[in-house]
């Protein structure tokens, strides 16, 4: 493929995934200002942000968080200190190596985060559900599959 053909496809990619992006934030904004059932909980949506970060039940590094909700250090770093101060999460020793700090939910930040991801996912619900089930199944094969090409794109 000739250079000009290649970079041609190249900004193709490049709109759509923008595009893309703008749906997601779009929808989720949706889900989250539009539904009083979960603007009305008792955190912010940058606390929230950080809170959904934990992604499973256990503890992560500074780094993992920061890189899960997509948000640089520092805005990390504050949002932990200040959910940490609201009893939510807990900085904890690493048990192999005493310099490093990793941070977990506690019991208080646990119910929160389960209760927030049970609204999302019935506000998500609500959203699709306004398809077709045709509609809802081409959505899912075509995420499936961008899914897995993207992931090929992130490997050394």
């Amino acid at each position: 493929m000739d250079s000009k053909v290649f970079m041609e496809k190249v900004t193709e990619i490049e709109e759509h995934m923008i595009e893309v992006r703008n749906l997601f934030v779009q929808i989720f904004n949706k889900m989250v200002k539009g539904s009083r059932r979960i603007s009305d909980m008792s955190v912010t949506l940058s606390q929230m942000k950080a809170l959904t970060a934990f992604h499973e039940d256990r503890e992560y590094s500074m780094t993992e968080l920061s890189r899960n909700a997509l948000v640089k250090m520092p805005s990390m770093t504050e949002m932990v200190d200040r959910l940490e101060s609201e009893g939510l999460l807990k900085r904890v020793r690493d048990t192999k190596d005493r310099r490093v700090v990793k941070v977990a939910l506690t019991d208080a930040g646990k119910k929160i985060h389960d209760k927030f991801i049970g609204r999302r996912r019935e506000e998500m619900g609500n959203l699709f559900g306004k398809l077709s089930q045709k509609d809802q199944d081409e959505l899912l094969t075509a995420l499936r599959k961008v899914s897995g090409i993207l992931k090929k794109t992130t490997q050394p």
